[in-house]
């Protein structure tokens, strides 16, 4: 998402050493804009989008593995981020290399707009998600009616009708933890000065995420000094540690993620802590591989907002994140105009299928792009 520079400077630069994760020392060299002293991680890309003239933008992408296919989702729209009639497209496949024609999951009434909001598996059925903001000049977190609705499939291939879920504004699918409770990350919406709660955190123990979703207890403000005003768009993307611990990074103007952790499996959050962990300001994704260490993909900078660099970073336990790669570097340029588009490699989803990393992003918030990576590369 796009967001206005903050009405205040933020919060000082320092890390907590309570920080739920750390990136350790010399990993990323961020003096060197080019390529944070990072080497490249050979992966295998398919483009499953490019942008054209009154389709031109597509963002928001979420990855599924379902009766042994992989799906992916994204918001595509006429030219700017988020614009009236903005529609959730999705394509599938069985071995990654040839893919179903493209196909609109989810249409909005009038100018509403839709944006994607990921997938849940919930046994033989698939669930998808996505976010209706109702008609408005405005901010996308202002609007009081904004909500999140689900449908499902048994195949993937024939969808019910929206259902709605709960208010706020989310961007990714809901992490099942091993006890079958999902916990699910997002924003707030409506009305609100800068000390209210930014994230919405949620939980349910409905096995198939279509009913019982609770809002979770957290409060930011204990932990920024300068109220609320380093967090817009937070983004949550919880992972869980192998100490049974839920761990939910944030998405803020500091340079750097913030932190929060669950003990009570999504209930009750702590306040948020500043990590180390370099971020420009954008989506990011995690995740754990088969073998257990945690993954972060994120575009770590050096500037706000800088999404020209995308790196996968590696932790054996989910604290310390001591090994990273570059995996798109490239320089990108737009080719069509567009209202809060820019530059870059963007907004990561990854998921693993068939023994390989595989993550989805936009590019120049345009096309939609996925690579993959051997789990056997990553050793």
């Amino acid at each position: 998402m796009s967001a206005e520079p903050p009405k205040a400077p933020p919060a000082p630069v320092t890390s907590s050493p309570e920080a739920p994760f750390r990136m350790a020392d010399g990993v990323m060299d961020m003096e060197n804009p080019r390529t944070l002293g990072l080497k490249t991680m050979v992966a295998d890309t398919t483009m499953l989008y490019e942008a054209r003239v009154g389709a031109s933008f597509s963002h928001h992408s979420g990855l599924a593995v379902f009766q042994d296919h992989l799906y992916c989702s994204w918001s595509g729209g006429k030219e700017m981020e988020d614009g009236a009639g903005q529609v959730v497209y999705y394509r599938r496949t069985a071995d990654g290399r040839h893919w179903s024609p493209l196909q609109v999951l989810a249409r909005p009434e009038g100018n509403d707009r839709l944006v994607a909001a990921g997938f849940l598996v919930a046994g033989d059925m698939l669930v998808a998600y996505h976010t209706r903001v109702p008609d408005y000049p405005t901010h996308n977190l202002r609007h009081p009616g904004t909500a999140l609705f689900a449908m499902t499939s048994q195949d993937g291939l024939h969808w019910t009708e929206p259902r709605k879920m709960a208010a706020g504004f989310f961007i990714e699918g809901p992490l099942r933890l091993p006890s079958g409770r999902l916990v699910m990350g997002g924003e707030n919406t409506g009305t609100f000065d800068e000390h209210k709660v930014r994230m919405r955190m949620l939980f349910t123990d409905a096995p198939d995420g279509l009913s019982g979703w609770s809002v979770a207890d957290i409060h930011p403000e204990l932990a920024v000094p300068d109220g609320l005003r380093i967090f817009d768009y937070t983004e949550p993307c919880p992972f869980l540690r192998a100490d049974g611990v839920v761990v939910t990074p944030f998405r803020n103007y500091s340079g750097t993620l913030y932190a929060s952790t669950s003990r009570d499996e999504g209930a009750s959050w702590s306040a948020p802590i500043r990590t180390n962990f370099p971020d420009s300001m954008a989506r990011f994704s995690t995740g754990v591989l088969p073998d257990g260490r945690v993954w972060i993909l994120n575009n770590p900078g050096p500037r706000r907002m800088n999404r020209q660099l995308l790196t996968l970073s590696l932790s054996d336990d989910g604290r310390v994140f001591d090994r990273a790669w570059l995996l798109r570097s490239e320089p990108t340029a737009m080719r069509f105009p567009g209202e809060a588009k820019g530059n870059g490699w963007q907004y990561p989803c990854a998921r693993v299928w068939k023994n390989r990393l595989w993550i989805s992003y936009s590019i120049n918030k345009e096309d939609v792009a996925i690579s993959n990576i051997p789990l056997a590369r990553l050793t």
